[in-house]
């Protein structure tokens, strides 16, 4: 079974009063068709493919903003900016779009990564993150475990949020987290497997 880290970030750290109705609406979720409609940010990600394979200018790049609706407008203008800016103050190397994926007691978490960094010789990994504010710490610190786990060569993980308040985090795997991210991938695997029993 494979899940996105926020569904199972959800599950991990949500109401664990509701752990069954949670697994139940996840597993729900797996088979929706995808939405084009509900992606905010697909404009964007197929702007800045083409930017990094130098089929758009940095000038067209930053226009983008006026050829989306006027509710997208702002926030591209502001990715826009912000996605060149941090590369250029972080030494960010365009890394493309691949698939990583953690594996915790069976449960097959699916991400992906697009830039990465070289510090002291030590491969840093950065996940972009599109939401208009910072991730909860609860929700931060799990998904940098779990992507930490998916990549043990490498040196940290980090976020970049590219909206207006934007910072990289990076860390090191922690252990506690670590453990309590396996024991709610087991409870996981054991409603899920319950439910279809239940099918």
């Amino acid at each position: 079974m494979k899940i996105r880290v926020s569904q199972f970030i959800d599950f991990a750290y949500g109401d664990k009063r509701k752990d069954k109705a949670k697994v139940k609406g996840i597993i729900g979720d797996i088979d929706l068709p995808y939405d084009p409609a509900k992606d905010r940010y697909k404009q964007f990600r197929e702007a800045m493919t083409s930017f990094e394979d130098q089929k758009l200018s940095t000038k067209q790049f930053l226009t983008l903003h006026s050829s989306v609706s006027p509710n997208k407008s702002a926030g591209y203008k502001v990715l826009c900016e912000n996605y060149l800016d941090l590369k250029e103050d972080h030494a960010l190397i365009w890394q493309g779009r691949s698939p990583v994926e953690a594996i915790i007691s069976g449960l097959h978490i699916t991400t992906a990564w697009y830039l990465r960094t070289e510090a002291n010789n030590q491969r840093r990994i950065i996940f972009l993150h599109f939401g208009k504010e910072q991730l909860p710490r609860k929700k931060e610190r799990g998904l940098l475990t779990i992507l930490r786990l998916a990549q043990p060569d490498s040196a940290g993980v980090g976020i970049l949020n590219i909206q207006p308040g934007t910072m990289i985090t990076s860390t090191r795997l922690d252990q506690n987290e670590a453990g309590y991210l396996q024991e709610r991938a087991t409870k996981f695997l054991a409603l899920a497997q319950k439910l279809e029993e239940e099918d």
